[in-house]
């Protein structure tokens, strides 16, 4: 792929925020200039990119060639979210049969972020969250980290005012004891990734610069509070398994494993009371009402 390939990208397109004027393509135009010429890097010989169906799906879904990078078939230029989901696929069914010969998983992660359906940026190396306006390996920009920390804080304190209320029904204050909890974690993890916090949620001690392994590490700490909070002789020597959720939840998240944010757009978690979050972050709450 060469440089003037790459500047092809949106020419005439002054608001490079909106995703490529005419496509499928949910991502804005600069996520997408930035992921493609860092993707265009792996590239020193133009046989490459001809041979590459990676780099062939960023052409394809640009509009920029007919031809479908998975099945080589003509499509409409551009092409519709309905023809990337087909490519996507017959992908996947190549990977799952266990084919040696013509695997598209490479196409198949560039079509997925390219329409919203995976925020894993599809390009090679570290530090790839800049292209998307992140930073390190964390895939939200800081605008946005600081937005879902806003709305979890405020949550969290009217979570907090309902477990205590007397005249709540037992039941809503034990949800809403929990969602408090859980949202704390959330407030400890976000803050930290801000460097509002000198310390890790679950970690001690104070952490040098923040790394991907020191998310890593903490989101493995949390899963181990999830586990050993369901014994009873663990009760108070460790955090609460709500709050081990919180943590969790957020830094899948951030690092780009889950595109759900962990509050919903009132900043509940997933136990307050007609919370917003999709079915998997419910399931943490069947799971814990076992505890």
């Amino acid at each position: 792929m060469t440089a003037a390939t790459v500047r092809h990208v949106g020419d005439g397109q002054t608001d490079d925020e909106a995703p490529p004027r005419g496509t499928a393509i949910v991502r804005p135009l600069r996520h997408v200039r930035a992921g493609r010429e860092h993707h265009a890097r792996r590239f020193t010989d133009p046989a490459q990119v001809a041979a590459s169906r990676s780099a062939r799906a960023w052409t394809w879904a640009l509009g920029e060639n007919p031809t479908a990078p998975v099945t080589d078939q003509l499509t409409a230029v551009p092409p519709s979210r309905a023809d990337i989901e087909a490519e996507i696929t017959v992908a996947d069914e190549r990977r799952d049969r266990g084919d040696r010969e013509n695997r598209a998983d490479g196409a198949a992660k560039v079509l997925r972020w390219l329409i919203g359906d995976d925020d894993h940026i599809p390009a090679r190396g570290k530090g790839l969250g800049a292209l998307v306006g992140g930073f390190g390996d964390v895939v939200r920009s800081r605008e946005q980290i600081a937005g879902v920390l806003a709305l979890a804080v405020n949550a969290q304190r009217r979570a907090e005012a309902q477990g205590r209320d007397i005249n709540a029904d037992p039941d809503d204050r034990q949800f809403a004891r929990q969602d408090a909890d859980y949202l704390d974690g959330v407030v400890g993890t976000l803050a930290w990734v801000l460097g509002q916090r000198a310390e890790a949620p679950l970690s001690p001690g104070c952490a040098r610069e923040l790394t991907t392994r020191d998310l890593k590490v903490e989101r493995v700490h949390a899963e181990d509070v999830i586990e050993h909070a369901r014994h009873p002789r663990m009760t108070g020597r460790v955090a609460s398994p709500w709050f081990g959720e919180g943590v969790k939840f957020s830094i899948t998240w951030l690092l780009g494993d889950s595109k759900m944010r962990p509050v919903d757009p009132s900043g509940r978690g997933p136990y307050g009371e007609a919370s917003e979050l999709p079915a998997m972050l419910h399931d943490a709450q069947v799971r814990q009402r076992t505890l």
